[in-house]
């Protein structure tokens, strides 16, 4: 496909802006449409994170929320759904125990249960509303999850949707279900997309998309997956899906 196809990007404001500056160093012509945006919640009193063998995290979004808590983690140990995952624990200084590489909540429970040992307590900090795994599996395999709820996933203004202006042949980049749903609230057109994982890809699908699926859930899988060449793989190497020492 021609890389004169314009990429939709369609995550929250901030986090639009980080692609666009890749895709705009790369000369790939794009542009910017918000879907979603996240807004905050009234805490009650915090668990004593202590207490945890672990400390899951599903989401970059899930990372900085409760980075923003500035908590004291004492002996847990922070595990990762995926690349984007890690990189904002670590920029948030936090180790990276382990990495799933994985695209969603059941193959992170799998990739964990296989080298994580015996039993804990886990915490799953993130959104309000989130889905069964991980934590269906891991207690079902013993474990005891706690829920940390520190943000909600909400809509931007549907008339910010409609009347925005796409033209044929672009491409939208689809990263949650939320952001599908935001779209199909306002608009009747189906325009090519490309989901970021499965989860996504089924809630294009249950919207009357017809959707790309990214291999990875990464920009650079992305744009592959539209058929687009011209940028750069990332020159850091993710990390491994295995525990690290």
């Amino acid at each position: 496909m021609s890389s004169e196809t314009r990429i939709i990007l369609t995550r929250e404001k901030s986090r639009n802006q980080i692609w666009a500056d890749r895709l705009q160093e790369a000369d790939l012509p794009f542009s910017l449409l918000p879907l979603v945006r996240y807004e905050s919640l009234s805490l009650p009193a915090l668990p004593d994170f202590a207490t945890f063998g672990w400390i899951m995290f599903t989401s970059p979004q899930g990372v900085r929320a409760f980075a923003d808590l500035q908590p004291e983690l004492g002996p847990a140990k922070c595990a990762a759904l995926g690349h984007g995952t890690a990189k904002a624990l670590q920029n948030a200084g936090w180790n990276v125990d382990f990495n799933a590489g994985a695209l969603d909540g059941v193959e992170l429970a799998a990739r964990f249960l296989a080298v994580s040992g015996e039993a804990c307590a886990v915490l799953l900090p993130g959104p309000k509303r989130r889905l069964s795994e991980p934590r269906a599996a891991l207690e079902a395999a013993g474990y005891t999850v706690q829920e940390l709820p520190l943000y909600e996933t909400l809509p931007v203004q549907a008339a910010a949707v409609a009347t925005a202006e796409l033209r044929p042949g672009d491409v939208l980049f689809f990263c949650s279900p939320s952001a599908v749903r935001a779209f199909a609230a306002a608009r009747d057109d189906k325009p090519r997309c490309v989901a970021i994982g499965r989860t996504t890809a089924e809630a294009c699908r249950n919207a009357g998309f017809i959707p790309d699926v990214a291999g990875t859930p990464d920009l650079e899988a992305m744009v592959r997956a539209a058929g687009i060449s011209g940028l750069p793989e990332p020159t850091t190497q993710p990390v491994k899906p295995e525990m690290e020492s």
